[in-house]
């Protein structure tokens, strides 16, 4: 039996993140690191806000993602992503869902969200727009998992994004939820 982490694509590759997001050169190291020590293997999730929208793109929230072009794209990529899952469920494998949370495609238990935004944002903008609630992108693959007769596997969001990260308490919480079953 394997562990495998489904992981979000701009956790293993910062610089698909926006202009300016990146909160390191490559690879959020914590992260992996952790997963490497507990011997899970890596499955990267495409990021939907880059192929739909490109690399030069500013961020945006929820609510200016959620349309219906967006919501078919993010489909597509959940249908692939569902028969990768699906298929180490069925191979008895242990699966875990790690996406980030405050992103409006990826965020797991809190996402962004601002009902009053439209177009780019003006800079410096300090704007904290989180609300709870999963990204686009997770709500599409549970939706195409459950569709599929598969059980959604468990699922953590990583927080260095949001206002309160504290890198210490983040790394024991993920180690935690490794380890648990």
């Amino acid at each position: 039996m394997a562990k495998v982490a489904f992981v979000a694509h701009c956790l293993l590759n910062q610089n698909a993140r926006t202009a300016g997001g990146a909160r390191c050169p490559g690879v959020y190291s914590p992260l992996v690191d952790e997963l490497r020590a507990q011997g899970w293997e890596l499955a990267q999730m495409p990021c939907p806000e880059l192929t739909f929208t490109g690399l030069n793109r500013f961020w945006a929230v929820r609510e200016q993602y959620d349309t219906l072009a967006f919501r078919r794209h993010c489909r597509r990529i959940a249908e692939g992503v569902a028969g990768a899952v699906a298929a180490h469920l069925e191979r008895g494998d242990e699966v875990v869902l790690v996406g980030v949370d405050g992103s409006p495609s990826m965020g797991i238990r809190v996402t962004s969200s601002d009902p009053l935004r439209g177009g780019r944002p003006q800079w410096p903008d300090e704007a904290t727009d989180l609300a709870p609630g999963r990204g686009i992108l997770i709500e599409e693959l549970l939706a195409a998992l459950d569709a599929r007769g598969a059980p959604a596997p468990r699922a953590t969001g990583v927080t260095y994004v949001l206002p309160e990260h504290d890198p210490d308490t983040e790394r024991a919480a993920f180690a935690s939820f490794l380890e648990a079953r």
